[in-house]
């Protein structure tokens, strides 16, 4: 398939659903919607979900992966045949991977049903009884609290820092403003925590504007009811994230350094 593409003003190629947009505060910014990257000054800004991956030390999991999968491999050796032990390896990579896709699927669908619903565009009932069990709850959720859309996949960016996507950003009954982010894990982790502060404070700064309240909407998967969690706004949990975006620039700086000493 053939993606159009041209070339914005400062060069950079612009396929069919990249964003070009002026932020409030006078920023340009192009949102490379295929792997989800933001450019300013045609400089690659740091995302978000990139700064929050410095929790999970991803050599560290890779390492104990293969760990895993090694001693399996010796304790196999014992009692099968190396095209058997090849044979039950793939088989178990293969099913991992198609249970990835899936959820990671059924995210993406629940989130686009939700953008459609908050901003009143026409949708197809979902089939899916998880989509649709995920979106039920959702909708009840959102008319219980009477809340009225600002934005919906809010693009914020801090230049020469960092950006990020909101999912929504709404109003309630009394006026606050709601920054609400939607997960469809199997829990709500410390680094959600860090994420809503990153959004509030990048939203803030581009917009003068206020976030009165924070929350991260859980839809589990599982069948289980909707999780609603208020995250209150703590200095401790902003610095936590100001600490890992200093932190990956570390890591940036001395893979730098790293290859100009070779």
């Amino acid at each position: 398939m053939v993606t159009k593409t041209n070339k914005t003003q400062e060069g950079v190629v612009m396929a069919e659903k990249d964003q070009y947009l002026t932020l409030e505060n006078g920023v340009k910014c192009i949102f490379k919607a295929y792997g989800h990257k933001y450019v300013v000054n045609n400089k690659k800004l740091i995302g978000v979900s990139t700064i929050l991956d410095m929790l999970h030390k991803e050599h560290l999991v890779k390492w104990k992966i293969r760990e895993a999968i090694k001693n399996i491999k010796d304790e196999l050796e014992r009692h099968l045949p190396d095209d058997k032990i090849q044979q039950v390896l793939d088989d178990a990579e293969n099913k991992a991977k198609t249970k990835m896709t899936k959820i990671l699927s059924i995210g993406k669908i629940v989130h686009s049903y939700i953008e459609k619903y908050v901003k009143g565009e026409k949708y197809i009932e979902p089939e899916d009884p998880v989509v649709l069990k995920c979106f039920e709850e959702f909708k009840d959720w959102w008319q219980e609290n009477g809340f009225t859309l600002i934005a919906s996949e809010k693009i914020v960016c801090i230049p020469d820092a960092f950006a990020g996507t909101i999912d929504l950003v709404a109003k309630d009954k009394e006026g606050l403003v709601w920054l609400i982010d939607i997960k469809t894990n199997n829990g709500i982790f410390v680094s959600h925590f860090h994420q809503v502060h990153g959004y509030k404070y990048a939203y803030e700064k581009q917009t003068g504007k206020k976030i009165n309240r924070m929350c991260i909407v859980r839809l589990p998967k599982d069948g289980s009811k909707i999780e609603v969690r208020r995250v209150l706004s703590k200095k401790q949990h902003m610095l936590a994230f100001m600490g890992l975006l200093s932190a990956l620039k570390s890591v940036k700086l001395f893979k730098k350094q790293t290859i100009k000493y070779n």
